[in-house]
């Protein structure tokens, strides 16, 4: 086994760096195969754990870079199903659907980087059609090679429109993607000058879509023909030819791998040296981006603390990889697309030509709110029951009557969802015989992981205290305090005056909170200690821990 990376980053030699990791004896575990798949894909099933376990490293990251034996009919089907949907949540939820059941989560993960770097939208193209084929060419370059993606990118109809291409002709060039493809598609902020910028406007003049917006057109009348001098090099160049000495440009690799490096690696901007020999690769290779990610997914980097936790899930990583690890079947993916968007990542919809604003930028009050609201969605199944919900949701309090002499009891725990919704079929799986064993299990189905000793701690005591009524969960997100309206008892009027103050009443005590069960008191298979199971788990969501990727 080799040693361990030095933990000051700028103490570690890039060729160790990306050396292959070649974990010893029971270094390959539950948290480093979570950890593989929240990257390279939306997280794991336990069944996925257990496969990848078993199989080792090399076979399990093999099988990553080529997708499921059946993921090319699943493909042609979803690529076939695609062109039928007009409107844009529809669209969404497919394109959910190959994340989740494609068989291919590495080039749907990819899809997803790449959609954010070549980041066009609805609100401004206005076709489902145009955004489907787009995603489409995406999909088909995730892990292709880089110069005839950025071709293909650059005639792509979509873009076309949210870049104003048919506004450049020849005598009045328009310098929207001439700008973008060097400073967002390739190159990086500092790397061109605004001469360039200029005369690439030229070379792209007469790139255009048809009357129609339905195709790529090139428009000989209205293209520049004349010498244009970009990067140093003159000639009659075209768009084909930009794109060309983009690529050339040696900062192109290097801008790219940066952006890998902080979608799969880690937020927190490394020591230059450390990429040169991933931008070196990529150039070599002539940007063969599966080589590349294939470095990277199998490295020593990527399987140590310097990656662990290092990245802010986005809100898709979130959403699925919280279905996906603990609940068994398939839910209404539709259920999904509304609080996506509310966590701030409405798919074929970023919100400029920059993307979404990554890493901590995901969270704040509203957005935070959101995931914690979809975490409650996940954690009690409360999945799609064709919009009608449970009684005690619809009036707010449970239709029965209350008899006046019926002693106190404690208050009945909410219905179960249905078994294939319900996270505790996952977390009961493995028959726990405890609460330890329970907690753990939660633990490992949610972060790959047992958790700190100090939230083992809470979590025992709160699954060991009577609930529902006996306090928040550990750690869950406290919100403010609402004011209350129309709750003080009212002034009465007596006959000597038009105010009089009642009787002073003795104040009644307060009820003592409830005090922790023994842990041989508890029965583990009880709809009571189950509804708490529940409420535990998705308090673990509401956790900083499970915003991390």
């Amino acid at each position: 086994m080799a040693e361990a990376l030095p933990s000051d980053l700028a103490k570690v030699d890039p060729r160790e760096a990306w050396a292959p990791w070649k974990p010893a004896n029971g270094e390959w575990n539950r948290k480093w195969v979570a950890h593989l798949f929240r990257r390279a894909g939306f997280g794991a099933t336990p069944a996925e754990t257990d496969k990848a376990l078993a199989e080792g490293l090399s076979k399990t990251l093999s099988h990553f870079m080529t997708g499921d034996a059946d993921a090319a009919d699943r493909l042609e089907l979803l690529t076939e199903t695609g062109k039928y949907y007009t409107e844009p949540v529809s669209l969404r939820v497919w394109w959910l659907y190959a994340m989740t059941e494609g068989g291919y989560p590495l080039r749907e993960k990819l899809a997803l980087f790449w959609h954010n770097h070549f980041a066009t939208s609805y609100a401004k193209v206005r076709s489902t059609k145009l955004m489907y084929e787009q995603n489409v060419t995406i999909r088909k370059h995730a892990l292709g090679a880089f110069r005839p993606f950025l071709l293909d990118m650059s005639r792509d109809t979509a873009m076309l429109v949210w870049l104003d291409s048919n506004r450049n002709v020849k005598g009045a060039p328009n310098e929207n993607y001439a700008r973008e493809v060097m400073e967002l598609f390739s190159l990086g902020v500092g790397n061109y000058t605004e001469k360039d910028i200029q005369e690439a406007a030229r070379a792209l003049t007469g790139w255009h879509h048809d009357a129609e917006v339905l195709k790529f057109e090139f428009n000989h009348e209205l293209h520049d023909e004349g010498s244009k001098t970009v990067f140093g090099k003159t000639g009659k160049w075209t768009g084909e030819d930009v794109v060309r000495l983009c690529c050339d440009q040696q900062a192109c690799a290097t801008f790219l791998v940066s952006k890998l490096y902080s979608f799969l690696v880690s937020e927190t901007p490394p020591p230059k040296a450390l990429l040169a020999p991933l931008a070196d690769q990529f150039r070599k290779s002539d940007y063969d981006i599966a080589a590349l990610v294939k470095t990277i997914l199998g490295s020593r980097l990527f399987f140590s603390e310097h990656a662990y936790h290092k990245c802010v899930k986005w809100p898709v990583e979130c959403a699925l990889g919280a279905v996906r690890s603990a609940v068994g079947e398939r839910i209404p993916l539709s259920d999904v697309v509304d609080p996506l968007a509310k966590m701030g990542q409405a798919l074929f919809a970023p919100p400029n030509v920059k993307g979404w604003r990554t890493g901590t930028d995901w969270l704040n009050s509203a957005t935070l709110l959101a995931r914690n609201n979809f975490a409650e969605k996940v954690a009690v199944g409360e999945w799609s029951r064709n919009g009608r919900p449970r009684p005690s949701q619809q009036f707010g309090f449970v239709a029965e009557p209350t008899k006046v002499d019926a002693p106190p009891s404690e208050p009945a725990p909410p219905p179960a969802p249905e078994a294939k919704h319900d996270i505790c079929t996952a977390i009961f799986a493995a028959n726990p015989k405890d609460i330890a064993a329970v907690v753990k299990q939660m633990s490992t189905l949610l972060y790959g992981e047992a958790a700190a000793p100090a939230q083992v701690k809470k979590l025992e005591t709160f699954l060991l205290t009577p609930g529902p009524t006996a306090g928040a969960a550990p750690a869950a997100p406290k919100g403010p305090k609402p004011k209350s309206k129309g709750l003080t008892p009212p002034e009465t009027k007596s006959a000597d005056g038009p105010k009089a103050k009642t009787e002073s009443e003795p104040k009644p005590k307060k009820a003592e909170p409830p005090k922790p069960l023994d842990p041989k008191d508890v029965k583990l298979d009880s709809p009571e200690f189950k509804a708490r199971v529940r409420e535990a788990y998705h308090a673990m969501m509401c956790l900083p821990e499970y915003q991390l990727n």
